[in-house]
């Protein structure tokens, strides 16, 4: 992750307008296919934090068809590909775990249909629909799904819905484009609010993070895009704050880190006193606008909080009114109607084969 600092001289207030005509994807359709934004994992078995992402995905057609999954690596943007076999009104739920050295992860369908080893630790997950017996990707808006974490560690979870990019034509390849003709786009803008996040290193009792996962699919697979958001927040008070966050593929962007100097003492590091009340904000909002390769939009994501058992979020202040246990949330970002520039995930196109192409 990388941040260059930038100092906007005016901010549009209207943030979630835009002018393109295109519109982008509907998150509360179903479509045909679907980002996982956030998938991550450790062993169970393994010493200290214990944790697995659970993948859900539904078929709510009547044939059988092929979930045609690209594990991506959120460093190298390298791509583990595997089929998952769909009857139809069919649901599977897939268990990413790290393997025991850490070094990748194994996916194992709860049925025993998908037992596949990838060596990417973390990263995003795509799934396209293809024609269970030619292999040919299909445009049918039929499929959705979601993630969920679980810490067994800390004792806390967390889900978060697939992101549906809706199927218009497509040429039945896997060159996916997001260009309002094959799929609907990307938005042009993004926004979130929060809770505030806690620098750990700050005075503030308790940890508390607001952590963005980030993502866009304007790439070849094993080729890194080189991206570029501008962030525009506030705090409780109105005040701003602002950076730029240069990615490839796939980061995760903790809003302490992408504006270290706000974060103390506006974004929370600081507890509250009865003369210092103001030392505690506790929420605030955020816009992103993006760039791919120097094209608007083309990014999409999540925001998740973590809060552990030492916070108080309560804004009346009373110290007794601390968490009892751990707790997380998660959400997908806010996004505009309108569609960013056209963008293409080039993926490996593999092979025809019986049940799918690998």
């Amino acid at each position: 992750m990388r941040f260059a600092k930038k100092s906007l001289v005016a901010l549009t207030m209207v943030l979630l307008m835009g002018a393109g005509a295109a519109s982008a994807s509907d998150l509360n359709e179903v479509a045909a296919l679907l980002v996982y934004p956030n998938v991550a994992a450790l062993p169970v078995q393994a010493i200290g934090a214990e944790f697995e992402t659970f993948i859900t995905i539904t078929n709510t057609g009547a044939s059988d068809v092929i979930a045609h999954a690209s594990y991506i690596d959120g460093i190298s943007c390298f791509e583990c590909n595997f089929s998952v076999p769909l009857t139809g009104a069919d649901t599977e739920t897939l268990v990413v775990t790290t393997d025991v050295a850490r070094t990748g992860i194994t996916i194992q369908s709860l049925d025993g249909t998908v037992d596949r080893s990838c060596d990417q630790p973390f990263g995003m997950m795509v799934v396209s629909l293809e024609d269970a017996t030619t292999g040919e990707t299909l445009t049918d808006n039929i499929l959705f799904g979601e993630q969920v974490f679980v810490n067994y560690t800390q004792g806390f979870a967390f889900s978060i819905p697939a992101i549906p990019f809706q199927g218009i034509a497509g040429n039945g390849d896997r060159n996916y484009g997001f260009n309002d003709v094959e799929y609907k786009g990307f938005p042009r803008r993004l926004a979130a609010d929060f809770l505030a996040p806690h620098d750990p290193n700050g005075a503030a009792i308790g940890l508390f993070l607001a952590e963005l996962t980030l993502f866009t699919l304007d790439f070849q697979t094993q080729q890194q895009p080189f991206v570029d958001c501008r962030i525009n927040g506030f705090d409780a008070a109105e005040n701003n704050f602002s950076n730029s966050v240069l990615m490839d593929c796939w980061d995760v962007v903790d809003l302490c880190l992408a504006d270290a100097e706000f974060c103390y003492p506006n974004l929370g590091v600081g507890a509250a006193t009865p003369n210092n009340p103001a030392n505690f904000d506790t929420h605030g909002w955020l816009a992103l606008d993006c760039e791919v390769n120097g094209k608007d939009g083309g990014v999409h994501g999540a925001i998740v909080q973590v809060a552990d058992p030492n916070v108080d979020i309560d804004k009346d202040q009373n110290p007794n009114e601390i968490l009892g246990g751990w707790v997380a949330w998660g959400r997908l970002l806010y996004q505009s109607a309108t569609a960013g520039d056209a963008t293409t995930l080039r993926a490996n196109p593999g092979a025809p084969g019986p049940g799918g192409w690998d």
